[in-house]
């Protein structure tokens, strides 16, 4: 990642450009327009740098997508941190549905670019990026990895992709959820095997997660129908050490009147790296005999998967 800046009237103009180099490439980079909408490295062009002409290849043809990502951020963003926001959860999951459609839709066409170009090293970057942590459809991904080139797939990235299925594997549909202990809010210890002989949606979350703030009343809407009939939840908060207050004051104010844990260690939380969590609001729906049974299931898809289980 190249950056760069300049002081012009008292004021410091920032540049970032990802370059993607590999040995014995001779890289030439201009810039003759610095009005790139505050990036001074937006317009610049890079040459003798075939991964990187792959790059440039693959961005061209994903940025009217990502225009309307960035505006459906902003948005997001916006009413989040406004008074508003504090309050219309079903604004905040409008817009929240509004940028899973454009993500889906930008998912499609980077997987188009990787099924046109098995060849290039930048599909082969962009198909672990996409993976996700833990991989949620070993199967299927294994299949596509698959098509890549041999060279690719005995790469560096190649073999991490290999390891990373092959973890993943571990915590697919009908596999047994490794079992952990943390601390309650109350200081006591709750393992996750206690909960056996019930379904359990493991959830991890965080009160500084807008995302999963914004999920938590389907959570709560799930829990309040299906309480009574032999399920529970199990939120494991990443919050940091110090928050312990934040994360309790979370948990009364979105009225998450389930069992709760944390050990308070942001994304070092020993949970976490035993799902190989990335990213939240992640979840597992685990059976009373503690196999996964299903994953990631948000909004309307939790109720849906609850009904045929439980009614």
């Amino acid at each position: 990642m190249l950056r760069v800046s300049k002081k012009e009237d008292s004021k410091i103009y920032r540049g970032v450009k990802v370059l993607y180099l590999a040995p014995g490439d001779k890289v030439t980079l201009t810039v003759k327009d610095t009005t790139g909408g505050g990036n001074l490295l937006a317009k610049s062009l890079v040459k003798g740098a075939l991964i990187n002409a792959q790059e440039e290849q693959l961005q061209e043809q994903l940025k009217d997508v990502r225009r309307q990502i960035d505006s459906a951020r902003k948005e997001y963003m916006q009413l989040m941190q406004s008074p508003e926001g504090k309050t219309d959860t079903a604004g905040m999951m409008a817009r929240g549905r509004r940028m899973d459609v454009l993500f889906d839709k930008q998912e499609e066409m980077v997987n188009a670019f990787i099924d046109a170009h098995p060849d290039y090293y930048i599909s082969l970057a962009n198909f672990r990026e996409n993976l996700g942590s833990p991989v949620k459809d070993v199967a299927a991904a294994e299949k596509r990895f698959a098509k890549f080139s041999p060279a690719l797939r005995q790469s560096s990235l190649g073999l991490s992709v290999q390891n990373l299925l092959k973890a993943s594997a571990k915590l697919g549909i009908n596999q047994p959820a490794p079992d952990f202990a943390s601390t309650t809010p109350d200081g006591k210890t709750l393992k996750l095997s206690d909960l056996k002989g019930k379904y359990v949606l493991l959830d991890f979350w965080a009160s500084w997660c807008g995302p999963c703030r914004a999920e938590n009343p389907n959570v709560v809407k799930a829990f309040q129908q299906y309480k009574d009939k032999n399920f529970t939840v199990l939120g494991v908060s990443l919050d940091r050490e110090g928050q312990h207050d934040k994360w309790t004051e979370a948990i009364e104010k979105d009225g998450l009147a389930w069992h709760h844990v944390s050990d308070l260690k942001w994304w070092k939380a020993d949970a976490a790296a035993l799902y190989m969590i990335r990213s939240i609001p992640q979840n597992f729906l685990i059976d009373p005999n503690g196999k996964i049974i299903a994953t990631n299931l948000r909004g309307e898809a939790l109720q849906q998967e609850l009904a045929k289980l439980l009614q």
